[in-house]
């Protein structure tokens, strides 16, 4: 929780200082509002950590999906407090906010990616979720870092539309595979459906 309260910390209040406008920009708040992530993976830790019986198909599925929901919503709120401490340490009589696509394709992909890492952490349990996180953390920093690289090469060239083509395709993969996972999981470590 101190990990976590400290990182909501830092998103919310840290990052907007020092990116300033540039927090405006698609390559920020898309992977911000990712951050759910992590939360989703501690919530289903959580949730599932000590039941007490068995649950039956809907019940774990309800679950994994209330998890999921609750820390999507935590990481909007981070991403918005990160905007409104953004505007309020550099305002200058307008709000500026991102493009309203740009918003939508972080809240998609948000939610896609937070039922994705529930499907996960339903599979892998309470014990790999230390595992599940730096493997989380690690694949973060090497997308960003080569994004960063092939933009700065020129390899790259990234315009709102052809962000939102590719947030919208890694959305429906995320999505299918998420409760492809969650099923599966209910199957395996859930009671049956009566």
């Amino acid at each position: 929780m101190i990990l976590n309260g400290l990182a909501i910390a830092v998103v919310s209040f840290l990052l907007p200082w020092f990116l300033g406008p540039a927090f405006l920009r698609a390559l920020v708040v898309i992977p911000l509002a990712c951050l759910s992530v992590f939360l989703v993976a501690d919530l289903v830790a959580e949730s599932f950590a000590f039941p007490p019986a068995v649950p039956d198909m809907r019940e774990f599925v309800g679950r994994a999906v209330a998890c999921a929901i609750v820390g999507w919503a935590c990481g909007l709120a981070m991403l918005f407090a990160g905007l409104v401490a953004m505007n309020a340490m550099h305002w200058d009589g307008e709000w500026l906010l991102p493009p309203a696509t740009i918003m939508i394709d972080a809240a998609l992909l948000s939610l896609a990616a937070s039922v994705f890492v529930a499907g996960v952490a339903v599979c892998t349990g309470r014990k790999s979720r230390l595992t599940l996180k730096l493997v989380m953390l690690v694949a973060t920093l090497l997308l960003m870092y080569g994004c960063s690289r092939s933009l700065a090469s020129g390899r790259l060239y990234l315009t709102n539309q052809r962000i939102t083509r590719l947030t919208w395709g890694a959305s429906v993969f995320l999505l299918a595979n998420g409760a492809a996972l969650v099923t599966y999981g209910a199957s395996t470590q859930g009671g049956k459906t009566e």
